[in-house]
This record gives C-alpha cells, structure tokens and sequence, in this order.
C-alpha cells in the first residue's frame, strides 16, 4: 500500500546495479525516486532540484559520500542525509554524523532498514531508535550510576516548564531523554519535534524539541531567538546539543543570547562507553523490538559476543548499537561483527576512533565532583576543600554539569 507521504528521494552508489535495485524497491512504496552513479552527478541533482533525502554510499570515486554529504548540507533548507558505509568503518560513518549526516547503516543494507528510516522522517522522528514497549518510562534504562543521574535530573526539571539544554554526543538518546522528560510531566499535551529550516507555525502548548542546535548556522540562530521570546508560557523548549556548549558560545560558534535563553537546565547525556551497564540490557531490548518489528526469530548471543559488547568503545553510541541489534535480527548472528578493542593499560581509557579527549575529561571531570559531594554530603564548601578549589570555581564547575543542586 502506498505511503500517505511521498518523499523525493535520491539514492546515490557507484555500484550502477545496486542504486537501480534499491530505487525499484522504493518506488514500489510509492516515493518519488531517483538514483545517481557518481557523487559529483549527485551534487548537482542535489543544487538543481534538492530531495527530501539523499541516500548516499560513503566510499564512491572520485568524489565521495561525503562531499554528496556536505553539498546536501549546504542548500537551504538542508536536505536529510543517510549514509551507507562497510563493516568496520563505523569511525568514518561517526565523522558523517558530526557533518549532518541523519543516521547511517552499515552494509548490506536491506529494504527494511531503509523503509524504517525513510518512515521516522515521515513522521518527523530525529533519530532511528527501536520500538518503544507498551510501558514506555520502563524503557529509560537506568542501571549505571550516570544514566541514573540523568534520570533524576530529568524527573527534578518535569515539573517546570523551564528550557532544558540536553547535551551529549550524536546518538547518545538525547531525544529519547526529551521524550522522558515530556512523558515525566505528566500532560497529554503534544510532543513536537521542530525541524527550523521547514516547519511552519510553533505549537501553542507542549514540548517542542530542536535538534541540534549548536549546529545551525549563525543567520538562523538570530532568527531563533525572537521567536523563542514570543513563546506562550505553555511550551517547553528542548534543545539538544553536542558536548562543550559554554565553549562554543566562547569561540563563537554559539550565539550567547541563543545559548543562555535554552540552557536553562543543562543536562549532560553520557555517551554508551560510560554507561557499561546499561549497554547489554539496550542491545537486548534492540533485539526484542526489532524482531517483533520484522516478524524475526530474537537471535541467542553467544558468550563471546557478549563480551564484545562490553568490550567495544562505541563511537556511535545507541545509534550504533541499535544498529548493529538491527542487523542481527536483519542478517542473523553471523552479521554480529564488532572488532575487539585493544586494551589501552590499567587506567587508561580505550583508544579506537571515535575517542575524544576532551569529552573523557569532561566525564571524568564530573566523576569526580560527584564524588566529593557525595562524601561531602552535599556539602559544597566541605567539596571545595576535599578538591582544594576556591568556592567561585567549585560552583561555575557543578553548574557546568548540571550538579549546582544536588
């Protein structure tokens, strides 16, 4: 049956036969499909006549996916990009998400999973995640000690229609942390989320989520903040943001006004790596709803694979895992592939594409204050002389990570 919405879509693979076979399945789905057999073909498809979303192989010659990438990035508005890449290349498929890219599948990819993504753009879902079950809150799984500080300062800003700035990496469920922190309020007011460079009037009411944020470009970041400011009281803003966002307003990324009218409440989302509990019960809820989605057997990990699971550094976070629990439904358990991880020394963290130094210590930064209010008491001179910092830096560093209450 035809979807209701057709979507204008160019798919882009040097692979000749490939592009043509998947523009065929599209088609059958009633969109309105074009293919491409090089990248600079596709660029200029994309400045003549731009698609609702381009779906592009990263590894093409001799202009790549990711100049089809940043091309689809540059019209106005910018066009939804999905990216194709191989095995173990998952660190060039992160560096697409960091320039734009929507989401990415790594191949073979199969119908179902481009019919999945193709259909949350139809209904205005920013990132591919799996199936909620029937108790939705049940599905915020917060067993490691950082995911349970989210949750509670999630639970301790649902009662408040202040602006919450989620920051975290791409994929680390900031959006499902929004849709949390909309259901803890209680309301059957409407969930939104706002796509700027597109959508027509804002909601009257409700929470209204705008993704990232810190990547807007400056014209349309001045253009944000009256229409934030002409707001009814009834609407709760949301902004996700990748890590930093104090630092970008420095150097100038961030518009100041935009950053303090949003970051009422900052809330740092912590990436898969620092969440080790949490990362087996995900994988297995990936699973469960995936193979319910595709009418698929839940495939039995072995032993081996679920050390990988632990064992694996994650770049990508939950994008990456629900991907990969996607493709194990998909293919079967012979497409669980995770290269392992060499281990960096005691104390060390592990070195793999991916890392950034800065956001490690950041983590760890945090880490640490949380600890010395916790054997403080939350006493926060006690914390100051326990870290040997005077009481100004104590206080802008628990704001910096959202601890100034606790």
């Amino acid at each position: 049956m035809p979807n209701p919405i057709r979507l204008h879509v160019l798919v882009v693979d040097d692979n000749r036969s490939s592009a043509d076979a998947l523009a065929r399945l599209l088609r059958k789905r009633g969109d309105v499909v074009h293919a491409a057999y090089d990248g600079q073909s596709a660029i200029d498809r994309i400045q003549a006549e731009p698609p609702d979303v381009v779906l592009t192989d990263l590894k093409m010659e001799p202009v790549d996916g990711m100049a089809v990438l940043a091309a689809a990035r540059a019209v106005r508005p910018p066009v939804d990009t999905i990216v194709f890449t191989a095995f173990g290349a998952v660190d060039l498929a992160v560096q697409a998400m960091h320039l734009g890219a929507r989401d990415f599948l790594t191949k073979p990819v199969t119908m179902e999973q481009v019919s999945a993504r193709l259909d949350a753009l139809r209904t205005g879902s920013p990132e591919p995640v799996a199936p909620a079950p029937e108790d939705e809150d049940a599905a915020f799984l917060a067993l490691s000690a950082s995911s349970r500080a989210v949750l509670e300062s999630l639970q301790r800003a649902a009662g408040v229609p202040s602006a919450v700035w989620l920051e975290g990496e791409i994929g680390s469920g900031r959006t499902y942390c929004a849709r949390t922190l909309h259901r803890l309020g209680g309301t059957d007011t409407p969930f939104t989320v706002r796509n700027i460079t597109r959508d027509g009037p804002w909601p009257t009411s409700g929470t209204v989520v705008l993704p990232n944020v810190d990547d807007l470009p400056e014209d349309l970041q001045a253009e944000l903040v009256p229409q934030l400011d002409a707001l009814p009281a009834g609407v709760r803003v949301v902004a996700t943001a990748q890590p930093g966002g104090r630092q970008r307003v420095a150097d100038g990324s961030i518009r100041p006004e935009l950053f303090y009218r949003l970051a009422v409440v900052v809330i740092p989302v912590p990436p898969l790596r620092r969440r080790q509990e949490d990362i087996q019960p995900l994988f297995e809820h990936g699973l469960s709803a995936y193979a319910a989605r595709y009418d698929r057997p839940v495939p039995s990990l072995s032993d081996t694979a679920q050390r990988q699971l632990s064992a694996h550094y994650w770049p990508g976070n939950i994008r990456e895992l629900l991907n990969l629990a996607e493709r194990t439904v998909v293919l079967g358990v012979n497409a669980f592939d995770l290269a392992p991880v060499e281990d960096s020394g005691a104390g060390l963290p592990k070195l793999e594409p991916g890392f950034s130094l800065p956001g490690y210590l950041e983590g760890v930064e945090r880490s640490i204050l949380v600890e010395a209010l916790r054997r403080a008491g939350g006493d926060r001179t006690q914390a100051g002389r326990l870290l040997g910092v005077e009481r100004n830096t104590l206080r802008y560093k628990l704001n910096k990570y959202g601890l100034l209450d606790k």
